[in-house]
């Protein structure tokens, strides 16, 4: 009872301050457009780790991103969630996610991944399966089989991959790895740039191990865990891999957080282009935090541009952008 006042009483606390660098303190969103507007394929917001609760503050803090999404200049055409869109993978905090993106009429394409919090319901890892199954149905209108599956938005290829157990690291089958590989390989025929969507970097990436912020870490903490040798064996065989994901709660990094802490947000590793997005909801002292922290992904027929925007309050952080030219 206790642990559940704590952390309403924190989630109003964080609604407030949220609130206080609203853009209406701010005297209005800052414009909300590509860089290059008549050249941009593809418009894509992706926030991670918004961990919603069941309270109807942290529900209110995802629909703030909504709202920013709602009133760009330029229509967005995929939102993504990178993993740990609840707490606990409970049927009452899914349906504070369905709720918050019930009126989202504008936004063509949703994809959700799931994370390790996700995994974490009472009745166990299946029951947290099923609703992460339903609950994609219900609020991307995707009907799925698997906690890993692939998408075409626009032309490109998004996979979309999901541990297979409840550990804070991931598990990945046999038959996944197998799946991901034949995946990017038709995926891979047009030259195009693939999205690989995981909730779990890979290991000794963005700071790992030391990152996590535990003093007892390993080379596996804070990744993939025991597979993720063979995931990135599978990704360096294809270019213009686009490899996104959380888990971490870093915040915004580029060069100063690479001296300071061993990270940046946008790291190259051969063939692979890995970001890790910052926690949309906690905020952890490595780099520029910020509730509402997430990075909006411009696609040109030669490159990528991934822009920091905080999704919140409407506020573009150009320091931390990145332009990744294509092979």
């Amino acid at each position: 009872m206790l642990v559940t006042l704590l952390k309403s009483l924190f989630s109003v606390l964080i609604l407030i301050l949220t609130m206080l660098v609203s853009p209406g303190m701010l005297g209005g969103k800052i414009a909300y457009e590509p860089k290059d507007e008549g050249e941009c394929l593809l418009n894509i917001a992706v926030i991670s780790d918004t961990h919603l609760d069941g309270s109807a503050a942290r529900q209110a803090v995802l629909e703030l991103a909504l709202d920013d999404i709602a009133m760009a200049d330029y229509p967005v055409d995929l939102m993504i969630i990178s993993g740990d869109i609840t707490d606990n993978g409970e049927t009452d905090e899914w349906d504070t996610v369905a709720a918050a993106f019930a009126n989202t009429d504008y936004l063509p394409e949703i994809i959700l991944a799931e994370g390790n919090h996700d995994t974490w319901a009472d009745d166990g890892y299946e029951a947290s399966l099923a609703n992460f199954l339903h609950y994609n149905e219900v609020i991307a209108g995707r009907t799925l089989e698997k906690q890993y599956y692939s998408t075409a938005v626009g032309g490109y290829t998004f996979v979309v991959m999901g541990s297979e157990a409840d550990h804070t690291d991931a598990y990945i089958s046999d038959e996944q790895l197998g799946w991901l590989d034949a995946t990017l390989s038709e995926a891979s025929v047009d030259g195009k740039p693939i999205f690989v969507i995981s909730h779990w970097p890979m290991n000794l990436t963005h700071g790992l191990p030391e990152s996590w912020g535990d003093e007892d870490y390993d080379e596996f903490t804070g990744g993939f865990g025991e597979q993720s040798a063979q995931v990135e064996e599978i990704l360096q065989k294809y270019e213009n891999i686009f490899f996104i994901s959380g888990h971490i709660h870093n915040g915004l990094g580029e060069y100063l957080t690479d001296d300071l802490y061993g990270y940046k947000s946008v790291e190259h590793y051969g063939n692979i282009h890995s970001i890790n997005m910052p926690s949309y909801m906690y905020m952890y002292p490595h780099g520029q935090v910020g509730l509402g922290n997430g990075f909006q992904f411009e696609v040109y027929a030669d490159r990528v541009v991934v822009r920091a925007r905080n999704y919140a309050t409407g506020i573009w952080f150009a320091a931390y952008d990145y332009e990744i030219p294509l092979s």
